[in-house]
């Protein structure tokens, strides 16, 4: 048996599965909202599943190319903004090692041949190629958060100097600043 095969084979399994593991990562009736397949009445759903299906596609090339950094991107991105842990926001990668090693697990089983040397291998580099996307997923979720910290703290810098504004609390420099060039004595009069 050629894991290659086997995984292009069972696609649509694979990644209703993976789907279903990741849905099972949020709380209580979010998990069933997510499991609507309408864009306009489950965009986080509909996204996650069209990024996983990017991903996976990638991981099935001999080598992917630059367009698996914007199906990572978009998974953690919204993993990011839901303010999960780092380890929460890139395990639901880690999911599909789970996936593949359990189809594997059960066509051996179905089929008697047993592990080959090739099948172990085959699945051992799949496995590097899915801890390599969440190496990269790690470095996006970090940039993320960093941009939310960011976004946060000028909200908040512009919410207090408005506080401060409106309790009159802030003295206006600009006019002293005006009034001290006009009285500050021409250069050369000396």
């Amino acid at each position: 048996m050629k894991l290659a095969e086997l995984l292009v084979a069972r696609r649509d399994d694979v990644l209703d599965r993976w789907f279903d593991l990741i849905v099972k990562t949020y709380p209580g009736l979010s998990s069933i909202f997510l499991k609507k397949k309408h864009k306009w009445g489950n965009p986080v759903g509909v996204n996650i599943h069209a990024a996983i299906e990017g991903i996976y596609d990638e991981l099935l090339k001999a080598e992917a190319d630059e367009r698996l950094a914007p199906y990572i991107d978009t998974v953690v991105r919204i993993r990011a903004v839901q303010d999960y842990t780092p380890s929460e926001a890139t395990a639901i990668l880690m999911l599909l090692k789970h996936v593949v090693r359990e189809l594997v697990r059960n066509e051996v089983r179905e089929s008697g041949e047993g592990y080959s040397p090739e099948l172990v291998q085959d699945l051992w580099d799949f496995e590097s190629k899915v801890d390599t996307v969440v190496l990269i997923a790690f470095d996006i979720y970090t940039k993320c958060r960093e941009k939310l910290f960011e976004l946060r703290l000028a909200d908040s810098k512009q919410r207090f100097s408005g506080l401060l504004r409106r309790a009159g609390l802030v003295c206006d420099f600009s006019e002293w600043a005006d009034k001290k060039q006009d009285d500050a004595p021409e250069s050369g009069d000396g």
